[in-house]
């Protein structure tokens, strides 16, 4: 992997996928949900030119937040949200998940290896309902108690990836 944010990416893909069937009017959500190899998965095209002035804000404050677990430069995080169909969704989806994340670690002493699995737990939690990401953990450094912790402070609904299936 290129780097951390994709490796983390792919966990959180892997945490909770639905999956998408096309038709002839669009793309409609099956109800279906299931665990996708992420290696699989490819990033969807550009689809806006820019960012508005206030997305960009956003977005620095985000890539600023998990800077210290996730060294993607900022430019890569803007293209990123730019191929996004609804920038401001996924947008929104990011910053709930900077708020639960600055919670549990603003207030404890945690080394980078906890911080990035802190960073694990709210990228799966924001895709999975909290049992889900319960059964899928790995956790070296954290313990389940913290991670129950962290999802508890999410104030926001699992909002799983959308794949398309050719």
């Amino acid at each position: 992997m290129k780097n951390l944010r994709t490796g983390i990416w792919v966990v959180a893909v892997v945490a909770g996928v639905i999956v998408a069937m096309s038709s002839r009017d669009g793309i409609k959500d099956s109800g279906n949900r299931e665990w996708v190899d992420p290696a699989q998965l490819k990033p969807g095209p550009i689809r806006h030119e820019s960012l508005t002035e206030k997305q960009l804000e956003r977005v620095r404050y985000l890539q600023s937040v998990f800077r210290e677990v996730d060294p993607t430069p900022l430019e890569k995080w803007i293209e990123d949200f730019r191929r996004d169909e609804n920038p401001d969704r996924e947008i929104a989806i990011w910053e709930g998940m900077a708020k639960p994340y600055k919670l549990f670690t603003a207030s404890r002493d945690l080394s980078i290896a906890a911080k990035k699995e802190v960073y694990g737990v709210v990228l799966m939690r924001s895709g999975a309902p909290d049992t889900e990401v319960l059964k899928h953990l790995d956790l070296k450094t954290l313990t389940l108690q913290d991670a129950k912790e962290i999802m508890a402070l999410f104030s926001t609904e699992p909002a799983p990836i959308r794949v398309v299936k050719p």
